[in-house]
């Protein structure tokens, strides 16, 4: 499975709040040809979060964690014209699932 960042025509890039992500079993090579061929995706829409953070153990190391979360929101139908870039969100080898934070 890969994640997306979906970054849309007339869009700033400089303001990743309104970049989308998408998540799919298609690698980066089928979805660009079936974009290209079809004219439009349909694929499924996700919210992402992702942190990384370290600490020092009992022994003094420092131990690294990272935390990745690809949460479905619905179907999205991706248009041709309407997409500048799709670029493959990397998910750090071993990612933890992100943590629920406090309300």
């Amino acid at each position: 499975m890969f994640i997306y960042r979906v970054m849309l025509r007339g869009h700033s890039g400089g303001n990743p709040e309104g970049d989308m992500h998408v998540r799919d079993k298609r690698p980066p090579k089928a979805m660009a040809r079936d974009l290209v061929k079809d004219g439009f995706l349909v694929t499924e829409a996700v919210s992402v979060r992702a942190a990384s953070s370290a600490f020092d153990d009992p022994d003094g190391n420092t131990v690294m964690e990272d935390f990745f979360s690809a949460t479905p929101i619905g179907a999205a139908v991706l248009v041709k014209e309407a997409v500048a870039t799709l670029v493959v969100h990397v998910v750090p080898k071993d990612a933890e699932p992100m943590p629920d934070l406090p309300e």
